[in-house]
């Protein structure tokens, strides 16, 4: 589609008593842009390939799969090189500086204000096409 896709793991909880990857997906949804929440992150490459989404928020820290394995998978895709931004508590130095290794192309500490983590992803991948935000406004339809 035209509108520009983030694709969100299943961990990006930050907090056990509201689920923020959820508070994440609206806000951002809310910004007009496409976001698909990921339920499970061993299907994360097959989502990726499928959906190729604009930019990938990923969680260091999740279940079954090494966040640092998949940040290299994910750069090495074929095709242009997929914005990955890394959200995790890890603020460990040799913790940055892999993720750093691997290509991430932003670190933001969690807890990260979903305003922040919006004005890193405009950063990186620009504004969602104008027109998209009035348009899910005017159709009234929600998920």
């Amino acid at each position: 589609g035209s509108s520009t896709g983030i694709w969100m793991p299943p961990s990006l909880p930050i907090d056990a008593a509201g689920d923020s990857r959820e508070a994440y997906a609206d806000s951002l949804r809310g910004f007009g842009y496409d976001v698909t929440a990921l339920g499970d992150s061993r299907g994360a490459m097959a989502d990726i390939a499928v959906h190729r989404p604009a930019i990938v928020l990923l969680d260091l820290q999740m279940p079954f799969v090494d966040g640092f394995e998949l940040l290299q998978r994910i750069k090495t895709l074929p095709g242009p090189s997929l914005p990955v931004i890394v959200i995790s508590a890890c603020v460990l130095l040799h913790e940055r500086e892999r993720a750093a290794a691997s290509k991430c192309d932003a670190f933001l500490t969690k807890p990260a204000a979903p305003d922040e983590v919006l004005a890193t992803i405009r950063q990186l991948v620009g504004a969602p096409p104008l027109g998209l935000q009035t348009m899910k406004e005017s159709a009234g339809e929600h998920g």
